[in-house]
């Protein structure tokens, strides 16, 4: 079926999953406004992601789905007397696929994943091989031959949150130059940097380089882990208050570049136009890492279980306990030449 643009006036975009997962499918956004400007474009994600969306330019409504709480029947129900022309749905689950199907729209576009194939009239076959998430959901737009004139991630940072981020700056009287980031966040513990290595990695950064240091959590386990590297370097790191996701994004925003694990904040600095230097062991970076030639990321080469995906590892989550730290400082050092960081020396 091929997509009539003069029919289309009300888009649905469907894309579940946690906030690096939803920030890497915002760069569709700003190409469908584009193409469609006077379209009305709703999104439909998970209520915990919500706050990645709000504000955003390129869509007039968020539509939340939680399914511990709501009934997929309502929220079908809901979609349904939306009348949209064209859904597009990212996710292309079970459920995401039984929501397209019945959202009555002329124009249904998902990937042809086993078992969900019925529920669309345009779709297609994923590329195969290793394609950046990014590249995947923009795959999307190429099939319905919408042209890509922007790839870059979006998330909406008002005056409310820089004021947020101002106030915590001064509040601890911060050098506001050279600040990097460090974020202990992330899903699953496999693919978390570990506390100790932090410690004796910002003191490897400390013996050369003369910097602040903002310390990142999103859950309280990562609270306690941020304030045990405080302890140890008390004098030039920081945690952040309690800061919802577009509060932090102002946070990050203040910094020179994030190191940090495979999570959500990662990809909200490369959002923000800030530097990342993501560590990685369990994830594949060339499919979740930080998108973007000015960004960088490290593994652990020495080893042959890269990439392995588990939730728990039972040889010690070697991939992070035996990173080498001359190889992430090698690592910082070109991140910061190649994007031109003027970052005082000690």
């Amino acid at each position: 079926m091929t997509l009539k643009k003069d029919k289309i006036e009300k888009i649905l975009i469907i894309k579940f999953g946690g906030m690096g997962d939803l920030l890497l499918s915002t760069p569709v956004l700003p190409n469908l406004r584009e193409y469609f400007p006077n379209a009305t474009i709703h999104f439909l994600t998970l209520r915990r992601s919500r706050d990645i969306l709000m504000d955003n330019q390129y869509i007039s409504r968020v539509i939340t789905y939680d399914p511990k709480e709501d009934k997929a029947f309502f929220t079908i129900k809901n979609i349904r007397k939306q009348k949209y022309d064209l859904v597009i749905d990212l996710f292309c689950n079970p459920r995401t696929a039984l929501i397209t199907f019945c959202s009555g729209a002329k124009y249904r576009f998902g990937f042809d994943f086993r078992g969900r194939s019925y529920a669309y009239n345009i779709k297609m076959k994923g590329r195969g091989g290793i394609v950046h998430n990014v590249e995947f959901n923009l795959d999307s737009l190429r099939k319905l031959d919408i042209p890509i004139t922007s790839n870059k991630l979006n998330i909406s940072v008002t005056v409310v949150h820089e004021e947020f981020a101002n106030e915590f700056i001064e509040k601890y009287k911060i050098d506001s130059k050279n600040i990097f980031a460090i974020s202990l966040t992330g899903n699953w513990e496999a693919k978390k940097y570990k506390t100790q290595d932090y410690i004796e990695l910002i003191e490897r950064i400390n013996k050369k380089y003369n910097v602040n240091f903002i310390l990142i959590w999103g859950n309280k386990n990562e609270k306690v882990e941020c304030e045990k590297i405080h302890n140890v370097h008390k004098h030039n790191s920081f945690v952040i208050p309690d800061s919802p996701i577009r509060y932090l994004g102002a946070i990050i925003k203040k910094c020179d570049l994030l190191i940090g694990n495979d999570s959500g904040p990662m990809h909200i600095a490369v959002a923000q136009g800030i530097p990342v230097l993501g560590i990685y062991g369990p994830t594949n970076p060339a499919l979740q890492g930080p998108y973007g030639e000015n960004n960088l990321t490290i593994v652990n080469n020495n080893i042959d279980c890269l990439c392995c995906n588990l939730l728990d590892c039972d040889i010690g989550n070697i991939c992070m306990a035996e990173l080498s730290k001359d190889s992430i400082m090698e690592k910082l050092n070109e991140l910061i030449r190649i994007n031109n960081l003027k970052i005082s020396l000690n």
